[in-house]
């Protein structure tokens, strides 16, 4: 079962994009030879000590993170054999034997060898000890990896999974706004690290600490003449490499759970409007809906936690620049971008219940559908927004930037309320519906167009606003500071009522499109539009259309090589 479960993988792997393979393996070759290249610089024992500690602790976090970004581990999911004829047991072991095949297995395996370049230099006797715990850390490191891509779609049931997941992928989209300050210090600093490695401290005694460390201290242990310590650390990492196998195998193949219903009394309609705190009108239905399906639905409430901690971590990236500090102030602004990036496919992460809107529809429910949704995500994303930028102008000690930032945060959130649910009406894109959603990746489609869209509509809407900051912080007059943050709240509330208005238009007479792109991936009538909003629309689904008529294509070519 282990080889057709692997020749299955590769079968999948091949009818991926050609171009994005090459692209990962020409990426995986060079961080493998920066990986020998900082092994074979560093001048003296202690230095090549640090240095790979460091590199080999990375290596692991990339291979934790890389499955969740790229949804590399999860070519192939356990509900596929769920009708076979096999235990639990027999499936997870398959289902693992399948990701230690590939490209990017040998890469990290090459990777966690290079401790071999230190045992030839401490002694000859040790280079047994670098296989034997470079195997063992390739095997832990591999499974790990799996462990972490499908511990995280389990935990994506629970609150705590959920932030451990917004904290993941804060750090990523941080890295993609403000990586270039930890990139500009990076550069002054391997140089130093090459030639002097890490200052001793709690850095080092934690990076020796981590498993992947455990094969250095015992090739340095064999050399000191010490194997009964090469044997405990050997040991233990094979003690920890087995735990972790075993976790997997039994996570791999995760058993069905019951669905626990609601019970209390029925919903009357005061509590569907929010208990009084909303209006008893279809805008306040629509807008409680909404918040509670950003705090219930897991993947809502993964990108709206994911927001929060992205602006806090580019916070914590520009104070740590040094001279980027006063750009920490500007940290909730980020949060308040993302609510662009966050809503801008609403309507396919409802998936198929987007049929309630069509069933319901009449001539002001699309009206109290879109502002809702726009209502809702500025009662979640601006007071977290407001949150992390108080902190963040506290700690970088930049009171000057409070005018800008009440300017900023209005503005961002009512722009980007309204170029999200504008691009999630035009170029709607089905994910994986929500009762079938298992891995992390399963909420959206393909939505990259989509999120560029989003951000340069919101760019755009708060230009008045960006605008009146520039001219205040030229001018340096108090009035004009305070125009600033007037214009600001007034462009927000514009913003969203203008690109929400033409939303609302254009959602009038498409909202059955709009099921029927989720539902079927077409359009059963002519499209006679052809402005802007069509043409985009068009677009959008031209392409997925092409995307997998390009793989059908593939496929066919493929099936026809194998026929005798």
């Amino acid at each position: 079962m282990d080889r057709g479960m692997i020749s299955l993988k590769f079968a999948m792997l091949r009818n991926s994009s050609a171009g994005l393979r090459r692209a990962g393996w020409a990426i995986g070759a060079a961080l493998v030879a920066a990986t020998w290249y900082a092994a074979i610089a560093a001048p003296t024992e202690a230095v090549r000590h640090s240095v790979l500690t460091l590199v080999l602790a990375l290596w692991m976090l990339g291979a934790m993170l890389g499955p969740v970004l790229m949804s590399g581990a999860g070519v192939l999911r356990a509900d596929y054999f769920a009708l076979l004829p096999v235990s639990r047991a027999a499936l997870g072991r398959a289902l693992l034997a399948s990701v230690f095949v590939g490209v990017a297995a040998a890469y990290v395996l090459l990777a966690l060898l290079a401790p071999l370049w230190h045992a030839a230099l401490l002694g000859p006797e040790t280079i047994a000890v670098a296989l034997v715990g470079g195997a063992l850390t390739w095997v832990f490191v591999i499974s790990l990896s799996r462990l972490v891509y499908g511990a995280l779609g389990a935990a994506m049931r629970t609150r705590l999974g959920i932030e451990i997941a917004g904290v993941q992928w804060g750090i990523v989209l941080a890295s993609m706004f403000a990586g270039w300050m930890m990139v500009s210090v990076a550069m002054q600093s391997v140089p130093a690290l090459l030639q002097h490695g890490l200052p001793q401290g709690p850095i080092t005694t934690v990076l020796d600490v981590f498993p992947t460390s455990w094969t250095i201290l015992a090739i340095e242990a064999a050399a000191a003449g010490d194997w009964a310590g090469t044997a405990l650390l050997l040991g233990a990492l094979l003690a920890l490499t087995v735990a972790c196998v075993a976790g997997t195998i039994a996570l791999l193949v995760p058993r069905e759970q019951r669905v626990q219903r609601r019970r209390g009394r029925p919903r009357s309609t005061a509590l569907v409007a929010g208990g009084g705190m909303l209006p008893a009108t279809p805008t306040g239905a629509v807008v409680m809906k909404e918040l509670r399906q950003w705090r219930r639905d897991p993947w809502r409430a993964l990108e709206a936690s994911t927001a929060v901690w992205a602006g806090a971590v580019t916070g914590v990236f520009a104070l740590l620049g040094g001279y980027t500090a006063p750009v920490g102030a500007f940290a909730g602004v980020i949060v308040a971008v993302m609510v662009a990036l966050s809503g801008c496919n609403l309507y396919g992460q409802d998936g198929t219940a987007v049929w309630q809107n069509v069933v319901g529809e009449h001539e002001k429910s699309v009206r109290a559908d879109v502002r809702g949704r726009q209502w809702a995500m500025a009662l979640i994303f601006l007071p977290r927004a407001l949150l992390v930028s108080a902190i963040f102008v506290v700690l970088a000690q930049a009171w000057w930037a409070i005018p800008f930032v009440v300017a900023a945060l209005p503005a961002t959130v009512g722009a980007a309320s309204g170029a999200a649910i504008l691009t999630s009406a035009v170029g709607v894109s089905p994910g994986v519906d929500p009762r079938r959603r298992v891995g992390p990746n399963d909420a959206n489609g393909n939505i990259s167009l989509h999120l560029w869209v989003a951000l340069i509509a919101t760019a755009i809407g708060v230009a008045p606003t960006a605008g009146m900051i520039v001219w205040s912080a030229v001018s340096g007059e108090l009035w004009v500071m305070i125009a600033a943050a007037v214009v600001g709240v007034l462009n927000g509330f514009a913003s969203a009522w203008l690109l929400g208005r033409v939303a609302i238009g254009y959602l009038s007479t498409r909202t059955v499109d709009v099921f029927s792109r989720i539902r079927y991936g077409r359009i059963f009538r002519e499209q006679g539009g052809r402005g802007v909003l069509d043409v985009l629309a068009s677009a959008t689904l031209k392409g997925e259309q092409e995307a997998l008529a390009a793989k059908q294509k593939e496929r066919e070519k493929r099936l026809q090589r194998t026929r005798p």
